[in-house]
């Protein structure tokens, strides 16, 4: 984490938390979520509503990056520090998204960047560049749009097409919706009216279209949903049989989504994983949802099953570009980089969960990837 060299500036505590972590994923290659999770980098010291406005922060910054650095080099005098660089994205969503006023922003980006070795002569083209924002601003020149970072962009190009790239980054523009995957036992008809302006985007699912506290909603507590995206639920949907009193095994469950898409439907399922920090996230969703099925902390290469499955859901690790929408980190920390090494983990994944079928099982393959 960078030197702080002044301490006498009291510093706007939120700001200096986003600045970290931006920092860490551009200059050290350090995701979002483990930023968040240390210590050193104090977003756990913040209160619940400041970690949201934090959140706000950092994920419009990793959005929309793209597009801001091409204007940000085109106006920039001299050279950039990748200090400087990240604290000049701060500023231009705050000017741009949140609508800070010009005043509030000039002070305490100033403030930060004196306040921090490798910025701290760099003042000047900071305030110039602030100033400039809100001109041009004003002159409406500055919508921001998300785009793919280049190599990523070169990649799903040539996998898909220009036409449907752009649709892709269009959709990311968007801060992803929360959804909402009902019980059967649930009344849609009483969420419906409980989340207001929400919809109905399946026969299982409400999208929510304004921050809410779960936690605090009717029905939480009763375990009559869980948070997953609708894409998520498609490989549970799309099997072309029944689930009820098939064998099932989910390989690769944690957080658990799929898992609790195969109990509501009455499979007999053993559920696996090997990250005890994601099982823990999903027995609380267990233990909540009150759903009564086998889950092993066990890797999929040590796991030995004692009987043949008639369906087994695989969903390896993969590069997860297609979470970028919510994980906009993510194509900047080089998802490219291990892609051979991924699919070489998938292929023994496929071999070995291929055993442990049924005559006439099916095998549920899925990854959160957009690469082909």
């Amino acid at each position: 984490m960078e030197k702080i060299i002044n301490r006498k500036n009291k510093q706007d505590k939120i700001l200096s938390v986003a600045y970290s972590i931006v920092l860490n994923v551009f200059k050290r290659r350090i995701s979002t979520r483990t930023s968040q999770t240390s210590r050193t980098y104090k977003y756990l010291s913040l209160i619940s509503s400041d970690k949201a406005k934090c959140n706000d922060l950092v994920q419009n910054v990793l959005r929309f990056t793209v597009y801001l650095d091409p204007w940000i080099n085109k106006n920039k005098k001299g050279r950039l520090r990748i200090e400087l660089l990240c604290l000049l994205r701060l500023a231009l969503i705050d000017i741009l998204i949140r609508n800070v006023r010009q005043k509030t922003v000039l002070k305490k980006y100033s403030d930060l960047a004196a306040s921090t070795e490798r910025t701290r002569y760099s003042k000047d083209q900071l305030r110039y560049l602030i100033h400039l924002a809100y001109s041009q601003l004003e002159n409406k020149l500055l919508n921001p749009k998300f785009f793919f970072e280049t190599n990523l962009r070169k990649t799903l190009v040539s996998q898909y097409c220009l036409e449907d790239v752009k649709k892709m980054e269009k959709i990311f523009s968007e801060p992803p919706l929360i959804d909402l995957y009902l019980r059967k036992r649930a009344s849609k008809k009483n969420y419906l009216k409980q989340f207001k302006g929400s919809s109905s985007v399946s026969p299982s699912h409400l999208r929510l279209i304004q921050n809410v506290s779960l936690m605090e909603t009717k029905g939480y507590r009763e375990g009559d949903w869980w948070v997953q995206s609708l894409a998520a639920s498609l490989p549970v949907k799309m099997a072309p049989m029944s689930y009820k009193g098939k064998t099932v095994l989910d390989v690769c469950c944690a957080p658990g989504g799929k898992s609790f898409q195969l109990a509501d439907r009455g499979a007999i399922l053993t559920s696996i994983d090997k990250s005890e920090k994601r099982l823990r996230l999903m027995r609380e969703s267990l233990s909540r949802l009150n759903f009564d099925f086998d889950v092993k902390y066990i890797d999929v290469f040590d796991y030995e099953p004692k009987k043949m499955f008639d369906i087994i859901l695989l969903d390896p690790p993969c590069t997860a570009t297609g979470t970028i929408g919510k994980n906009p980190d993510l194509q900047f920390l080089d998802p490219l980089e291990n892609l051979s090494e991924l699919i070489k983990i998938q292929q023994k994944m496929l071999e070995r969960c291929s055993h442990w079928l049924k005559e006439n099982g099916l095998m549920i393959y899925s990854v959160c990837s957009l690469l082909k």
